[in-house]
């Protein structure tokens, strides 16, 4: 049974939603660049990525974290190389994904996008795609320096979507962000795969 009758927001997450996740050939390629092994490279991207989402570091600062964590004195060149390609891992669209946003827009429905993301991700995304202009609203981590699953992002994406919060679905594929949009009220699901919860909203 469809259940987008049952909603007049949406709210969507970022990456492994609208977008695909990074792949091994991209980890490989920045643990290259970076020259620290790839396993190494993927752990400390992430475990330094919140500041870096949150923009309590520029991107800069965050590979320079990262490779004086791996034993690893990067160049100012290699930074820069690193920051383009972990841009780019970022902006593989997903054209099923992107298609469905557009078609509940034109449906009336109020859209948004909700995610963890740093500065240079963003910034690439306004100057250089059409990309944030589909969503009525969109709240990303780095202007409001903070990141899910703090209540305060969902809170202000709701309030710029405008809508009921239990009249609004949002999705991420994180079960962590499911939990603290649910434990705001908002109905939620978590997406795990993408033609099952297209499946399961449009029916």
């Amino acid at each position: 049974m469809a259940l987008v009758s049952e909603f007049d927001g949406f709210i969507f997450d970022y990456g492994g939603v609208l977008v695909y996740h990074q792949t091994a050939q991209d980890r490989a390629k920045m643990a290259s660049i970076a020259g620290l092994p790839a396993e190494q490279l993927t752990e400390l991207y992430w475990s330094e990525r919140d500041a870096y989402d949150r923009d309590s570091v520029t991107g800069t600062e965050y590979w320079q974290n990262i490779g004086s964590a791996g034993g690893a004195k990067l160049s100012e060149q290699q930074i820069l190389a690193l920051i383009e390609k972990d841009t780019t891992s970022w902006m593989q669209y997903d054209p099923v994904m992107w298609e469905w946003v557009a078609a509940l827009r034109s449906a009336g429905k109020q859209v948004a996008m909700l995610s963890n993301m740093p500065r240079d991700l963003g910034e690439a995304l306004k100057s250089g795609t059409e990309r944030l202009s589909v969503f009525d609203h969109v709240t990303l981590s780095y202007e409001l320096r903070t990141v899910k699953p703090d209540p305060v992002i969902y809170e202000e994406c709701l309030e710029g979507i405008g809508t009921a919060k239990e009249r609004t679905l949002f999705l991420d594929d994180r079960i962590e962000n499911i939990q603290a949009a649910e434990a705001l009220g908002i109905r939620s699901i978590q997406f795990t795969s993408r033609d099952e919860v297209l499946l399961r909203i449009r029916g």
